[in-house]
């Protein structure tokens, strides 16, 4: 048996699929397609949400959901992400071949790893309650609901990544993507309906914005409720799981502050008596990052094999994978950036309104491009953790922030502008440090024997129609 059908075998064993490649292929596709109908479905979602609520509420009120929005991805996916990877990494290792699949370093029991979370979620409502006066005075003029709509909802998201770390682990699919669906039914459905209505209170749409998750979260428990959950394993050393959790943690608050610093940068920079810059600014932003919602499904479809080949060692099928990653991503970015440019203004007026008319074609391509870049910067991510090396992936983030706030501090502009030509100029420099640590981690993974100069054609060709990109 070669090493290909060893990596598919693994595979299946990780995600619970047993030995028959027909099983395997036919599990596989069914949960996948699911997954993937709930993460359009999260898409349109989304998107139905906020194109309601921008209506219903206007440049000036919307700003308010705006950054609402932005600082409960910022904070929540920020903080809570490394608890989906570590459980997911952790339930696969149990279920794995250990014959054929190497240890898994950092991984903590489900109790040890639930424990953590609990404890995060305590300290971060807690440490939000505590600054309510300051968050109030400086992002929510001074509107408390606001803040209480953020720490539900901050609850929500820390319980949906540990529901999802289990049902990763597990490989049930379906239940995933129906929490995908579900979320998206609970976010769009009551905002079109109170949009409707004629319904104008910010605060009302924040709050559906915050109880969505919980919505999720039932439907998926429910849907795998059947099978109950996969045994716990022993518990570890907790300085080595605090020390995988760790790093993953600074990966992953680094990563979103960066994704999501644009929105609320432009409501720092704008004039006070200018209310509606950040509103607008969204409203562009998420028509900019459509494309992100499509390469989401393939991203779970192949991400996985990354881990599968990681864990055997093979790295042909590692650098294949990632060529294919990489020649969508490139081909991808090109599209999506013209795209925008021609027809992104449109776009946003007819989703949000006329009100919002006040981005052009320029504007819309560069915060097309600086998405894409992310995108890509977050695949190469992903596949330095596939690989096991926590304490490097912070690192293409940080030399991100650290251009942002160049670029913002010397880029003498408006403030749409000055946070445009900062995006793009980060992810930029995030996705070169990610390129350059990635080929450096591959080296692990060239198996005895292997031609050297062969291996290091094939990943220099992976990344190079990516980074002219």
């Amino acid at each position: 048996m070669g090493v290909a059908d060893n990596t598919e075998r693994s595979a299946g064993h990780a995600f619970g699929l047993g030995h028959a490649p027909g099983e395997l292929k036919r599990v596989l596709s069914g949960g996948r397609l699911i997954l993937v109908a709930g993460l359009l479905a999260d898409g349109v979602g989304s998107y139905l949400y906020l194109s309601a609520s921008g209506r219903a509420l206007g440049p000036d009120r919307f700003a308010l959901v705006s950054v609402t929005w932005a600082l409960l991805f910022l904070v929540g996916n920020g903080l809570f992400v490394p608890f989906e990877q570590e459980l997911a990494r952790s339930i696969a290792s149990d279920t794995a071949d250990r014959s054929e699949r190497r240890r898994l370093p950092g991984g903590g029991s489900i109790r040890q790893i639930l424990l953590v979370a609990a404890v995060l979620t305590t300290t971060a409502c807690l440490a939000a309650l505590i600054a309510a006066a300051s968050l109030r005075a400086s992002l929510f003029r001074g509107e408390t609901g606001f803040v209480l709509a953020f720490v539900v909802g901050l609850i929500g998201v820390a319980a949906t990544f540990v529901v999802r770390g289990v049902l990763a682990g597990t490989g049930r699919y379906i239940a995933y993507g129906a929490m995908f669906a579900t979320d998206a039914i609970a976010k769009a459905v009551p905002a079109v309906g109170l949009a409707a209505a004629g319904v104008d209170s910010p605060v009302v749409y924040a709050w559906i914005m915050a109880l969505s998750a919980y919505a999720g979260i039932a439907v998926a428990l429910l849907c795998a409720r059947p099978t109950g959950l996969p045994p716990d394993r022993r518990p570890v050393a907790w300085s080595g799981l605090i020390s995988s959790l760790g790093f993953l943690l600074v990966t992953s608050i680094a990563s979103l502050t960066l994704i999501n610093l644009g929105t609320l940068t432009v409501e720092l920079l704008s004039d006070p008596r200018e209310g509606t810059a950040a509103g607008v600014f969204l409203s562009a932003l998420v028509i900019a990052r459509i494309p992100l919602f499509l390469f989401q499904a393939l991203q779970a479809v192949i991400l996985p094999r990354l881990s599968a080949a990681a864990s055997i060692g093979d790295r042909s099928s590692f650098v294949v994978d990632l060529r294919r990653l990489a020649g969508g991503l490139a081909a991808l970015t090109v599209l999506a950036t013209l795209v925008a440019a021609v027809a992104g203004p449109a776009v946003v007026a007819l989703l949000f309104g006329s009100e919002f008319d006040r981005i052009d074609g320029w504007d819309m391509a560069l915060l097309a491009l600086s998405s894409m870049l992310l995108t890509a910067t977050l695949t190469l991510n992903q596949a330095q953790i596939a690989l096991h090396r926590q304490r490097q992936a912070w690192w293409p983030w940080v030399a991100g922030l650290a251009v942002f706030a160049l670029v913002a501090a010397n880029h003498r502009s408006d403030p749409l502008s000055r946070v445009e030509w900062s995006m793009v100029w980060s992810a930029v420099a995030a996705l070169g440090v990610a390129a350059a640590l990635l080929r450096r981690g591959l080296d692990d993974l060239r198996p005895e024997g292997a031609d050297q100069e062969e291996a290091d054609q094939d990943t220099a060709g992976a990344w190079s129609g990516a980074g002219e990109q």
